[in-house]
Order: C-alpha cells, then structure tokens, then sequence
C-alpha cells in the first residue's frame, strides 16, 4: 500500500513538472491584458492563434548599473501561428518609439524586456 502510494505521489510531482516546464502551453492571453514571456514560452489567443516568443536577435542594451554613450537596443523575434496552422514572424524593436506590431485581429505591444538570463519580454495584447 505504501509503495502505490509512493507511486502515485512521484507520478504526480513529475506530471507537474513537466506542466511546469512546458513553456506556457496553457496560458491564454486575452484582449487588454499582457504577459510575462521568456525564449520558448507561449501563449494562446482568443481567436486559437497562438503567439510564442522565439528568442532575442540582438541585445545592446546599457545593463543597470553601467555608464553607457549609448541606450543601445534589442531586437526580439516572435511567430505568430494562426488557427488555420499558417505561421508569421514577429520583430520588435525596443528602440522604436512605439514597439506595436499587428497580427491578424491584434496588436501586440513589447511593454518591458527584462535584464534576468534568459530575459523576460511582457507583451499587451489589445483587439483591433
């Protein structure tokens, strides 16, 4: 009995990791409200799109802490993969004024990218 138990309690734990480490395949975005995503991470749409952050292109950035000349910059790739499977590459670049990209029915919005390893992007999303 204790060993089913014990079975039982480790077929669980590791059920739960695996959701843990599933880069965010099941969390849903909707219209007004933003989230948190690292390199991998997903999210789905309201209309069964699904948006996920591929990886950060290039990042000169001043890091906190340091005097830079410069503010610097990072590029951030995203695909977009429509309900009909259909994919789309996403760029945002944190030095234009209002990093905002269309998609579809959508405008996703880069509110933040993070300075942690591997850095954390916040993306609004907001219906057309």
């Amino acid at each position: 009995m204790k060993l089913a138990r014990f079975a039982v309690s480790l077929a669980c734990a590791l059920a739960l990791s695996a959701c843990a480490h599933a880069g965010g395949a099941g969390r849903a975005l909707a219209a007004g409200q933003s989230a948190q995503l690292r390199p991998g991470d997903s999210v789905a749409l309201p209309d069964r799109s699904r948006l996920r952050f591929v990886e950060v292109v290039n990042d000169s950035r001043c890091r906190p802490g340091l005097q830079c000349i410069r503010a610097g910059e990072a590029v951030l790739a995203f695909e977009l993969t429509g309900g009909d499977g259909a994919k789309s590459a996403l760029s945002f670049d944190t030095s234009a004024p209002e990093p905002r990209q269309r998609a579809g029915a959508w405008t996703l919005e880069l509110q933040s990218l993070d300075f942690a390893e591997p850095p954390q992007a916040t993306i609004k999303l907001e219906a057309e």
